[in-house]
């Protein structure tokens, strides 16, 4: 098992590519290769008279490095600054380097190699594994009182669990022509309508997307986060009204983790994915966080009334997201 330090607090996409920090120069990029541990790092170099210090950009959808440098900054420096950043930069580049992680651990196991971001977390409670469907990426929660080496332990101990994840992670479909996608369970394929005018539209049990290619992945999810805040709103109205509490507006997110959250002031929170499951499963989902505005808890009093507020079974409900609420985390 090896460990590599990396700094998750000193990248920042460049403005003209990504959204924020100093614009690289117009000029032909140069480009300079490093290596780490035997890993191979191609790092497109420029510089800018906007920029006030040395700074190191990561595109991990791209998988690209950018190190944007003052106009009058020695070579030197520059090479100095990304061999200290090399390991940061191989993690980020690969999406493992988040705002909380601050290693990326390396652990062998039959014949592979799997790379696990280390993350201590304040509010743990216990170490954690987690795989996201998404990404592949792995990641190590620490909790405060648990020693680097125990939680390194935890993680070699549990490196076939891993393997056994990464291995039964379905392949991602995107928005595009021809996939098929659930749409509330029933499966819908996608088709792409160059020619059409409009947006998005069912036609025949098809999702026809009107449009360039290039806006076909944006509009599907425009498209389906707008039929699920359609879905939504009268099962929060109808049974917010049943608990005699205000139907506040709610907002949608991408969530890995939770289906949906109630704040302690009342505001709700869904996930995207719901779009995705089974009507009765969205019922149920609704109906728990509906029961949240009473009971900011999980007691046996929150549990009956999660049940009253459920149309339909709610054991077969959460025994659904138990095990299809993954699947879902495929699409787009």
């Amino acid at each position: 098992m090896s460990s590599r330090r990396i700094d998750p607090l000193t990248i920042q996409p460049p403005a003209d590519l990504f959204g924020n920090g100093p614009s690289p120069s117009a000029k032909d990029p140069q480009w300079l290769t490093f290596t780490e541990g035997g890993r191979r790092l191609e790092v497109q170099f420029q510089r800018s008279a906007r920029a006030r210090c040395i700074g190191m950009y990561v595109d991990p959808t791209a998988k690209t490095v950018t190190v944007v440098a003052p106009v009058l900054e020695p070579m030197a420096a520059v090479e100095r600054f990304v061999r200290r950043k090399l390991a940061w930069a191989l993690a980020a580049r690969e999406g493992l380097a988040t705002s909380r992680a601050t290693d990326a651990v390396d652990i062998a196991h039959a014949g592979e190699t799997l790379t696990v971001a280390y993350e201590p977390s304040a509010r743990a409670r216990r170490v954690a594994l987690r795989v996201d469907a998404r990404t592949g990426h792995v990641k190590l929660v620490v909790p405060p009182r648990m020693s680097r080496e125990q939680a390194l332990e935890f993680a070699q101990q549990n490196a076939a669990w891993i393997a056994t994840r990464l291995k039964r992670r379905q392949p991602p479909v995107p928005f595009a022509d021809g996939a098929v996608i659930p749409l509330f369970d029933a499966p819908h394929r996608i088709r792409h309508r160059p020619d059409a005018r409009g947006t998005v539209w069912i036609e025949n049990g098809e999702i026809h997307v009107a449009g360039g290619v290039e806006h076909m992945s944006r509009r599907v999810g425009d498209w389906l986060t707008a039929r699920l805040r359609e879905h939504l709103q009268p099962l929060v109205r109808e049974k917010a009204a049943r608990v005699e509490r205000p139907a506040s507006p709610f907002s949608l997110r991408d969530t890995a983790t939770q289906w949906g959250s109630c704040s302690k002031s009342g505001a709700l929170c869904f996930s995207l994915r719901l779009a995705f499951a089974p009507s009765d499963v969205v019922d149920y989902v609704v109906a728990h966080e509906i029961a949240h505005l009473v009971h900011h808890n999980h007691s046996a009093r929150f549990w009956a009334l999660a049940a009253k507020l459920t149309a339909g079974d709610l054991a077969a409900c959460k025994a659904w997201l138990r095990h299809h609420g993954q699947s879902v985390m495929r699409y787009g």
